[in-house]
């Protein structure tokens, strides 16, 4: 049996799936192909999972200035991150309806992601093919604060928090719509209507990706979600990092660094926020890491100003990088997140949009974090109260034991199976 996964997204979109199509092909015996953005091949190279590329790029228009344009002189940046998703999405409709049609065809299951569901429904409209739902974040609305995404209350139970995750639902299927009305206007159908969406999302087997330890199952789910922990690739018990000779020179040449990056985001001025980057860590007497990404955090531009204990990097493996840093600065993506609750190192995260400040809020109330900085609020006086609180025995502590416990979780390896259990039974 053919297994699709649909990996429409960035990086934190994709390499989780890469995890589960490793576990379904090696431990379950399936044959497994991975689509996802022409530009996001190297996340999949090198895998047991072969990649079906889609016809456009989508890193690549972010980098070279459709996200920093579309973000540039405002500081609502989560509405204009909100346009700037609809416009990729609409942009990329035919196209990617074109793609996932082809696929699908061709696939005798398929797991979608937050990006694909709608348009994979419209798709197996009245076909018997099987549709496993995809998420990293809990999205599901939910009273319970906790364990909701989008929630106002941020510790209790209230009706508020299911209101709004709702409402955030709603707004949601509207960003992500344009290729599944394509289809269904192909097909004759009449649009969806989001009562239709929630009935469809609640009877398609759905599988959260979020350790709950870190993210509680909230009583109110539907009993179509099931939880695993986090998804990681296995990693090889020995041979080379793959972060290349540069960068394991300069950790070998000191004391382990803070490492500073914002993943898939972009940034309105990233020269300023280098700079401050830089002044923070030399006023702590640390070194660091700045990870250019989607965000350009490019140190190139500092010049002589740029101290030798400061390394600018490309993309790297982030379960290789974080476990050899002493705390990692990220946007707070669900993805990224993992990835140093693995590590077992504290955190100081800077949300940008949609779950990110979820995942900030969580991390410091399990201690692992200070309350997160919203990107808007960044400056270097707040980075370096951060900085200060993450590197403090406590939260040293704090991170450690929560890594112990998110790795001692198999969740990719979990989730292979809840997918065998249900293409089993449908077989």
């Amino acid at each position: 049996m053919r297994v699709l996964l649909l990996g429409m997204g960035s990086r934190g979109d994709v390499q989780p799936l890469v995890a589960l199509g490793e576990r379904l092909r090696r431990r379950r015996g399936y044959a497994v192909s991975l689509a996802a953005p022409a530009d996001l091949g190297h996340v999949v190279a090198g895998s047991a999972v072969d990649f079906e590329p889609f016809s456009f790029d989508l890193e690549g228009p972010l980098r070279d200035g459709l996200g920093r344009d579309s973000l540039r002189g405002s500081a609502t940046y989560q509405v204009r991150e909100a346009r700037l998703m609809r416009r990729v999405m609409a942009d990329r409709a035919e196209a990617l309806a074109d793609d996932v049609t082809r696929l699908v065809a061709g696939a005798d299951a398929v797991v979608s992601g937050a990006l694909t569901f709608d348009l994979v429904d419209a798709l197996l409209a009245g076909a018997p093919k099987p549709h496993v739902y995809a998420i990293f974040a809990p999205v599901w609305p939910s009273a319970h604060g906790e364990s909701v995404a989008l929630g106002l209350v941020r510790h209790h139970p209230s009706p508020l928090n299911h209101w709004w995750s709702s409402l955030a639902g709603r707004v949601a299927l509207d960003l992500f719509r344009p290729a599944g009305d394509l289809v269904r206007m192909r097909k004759g159908l009449p649009r969806r209507t989001f009562r239709s969406y929630s009935a469809a999302a609640n009877r398609t087997p759905t599988i959260l990706g979020a350790s709950p330890v870190v993210v509680p199952r909230a009583p109110d789910w539907p009993p179509a979600v099931r939880q695993t922990g986090f998804w990681f690739r296995a990693t090889p018990e020995e041979g080379p990092t793959g972060l290349g000779e540069e960068v394991e020179r300069f950790l070998a040449a000191g004391p382990a660094p803070v490492h500073v990056g914002f993943g898939s985001m972009p940034t309105p001025d990233p020269d300023a926020v280098v700079r401050g980057v830089v002044d923070v860590l030399r006023a702590l007497g640390v070194r660091g890491i700045v990870s250019e990404g989607l965000s350009g955090l490019s140190l190139d531009r500092l010049g002589a100003a740029l101290p030798p204990d400061v390394l600018g990097v490309g993309p790297t493996r982030h379960e290789e990088l974080f476990r050899r840093c002493a705390v990692v600065v990220h946007h707070g993506g669900a993805g990224t997140t993992a990835a140093a609750l693995r590590a077992g190192v504290p955190q100081v995260v800077v949300p940008h949009a949609a779950d990110q400040p979820y995942w900030g809020r969580r991390m410091a109330d399990l201690g692992v974090a200070a309350a997160p900085i919203a990107r808007k609020d960044l400056t270097p006086a707040r980075l370096r109260a951060a900085l200060e609180l993450a590197l403090s025995p406590e939260t040293r502590r704090a991170a450690y034991v929560l890594g112990e416990r998110v790795r001692a979780e198999d969740g990719a390896g979990d989730a292979a199976g809840l997918v065998d259990a249900y293409l089993s039974r449908r077989v």
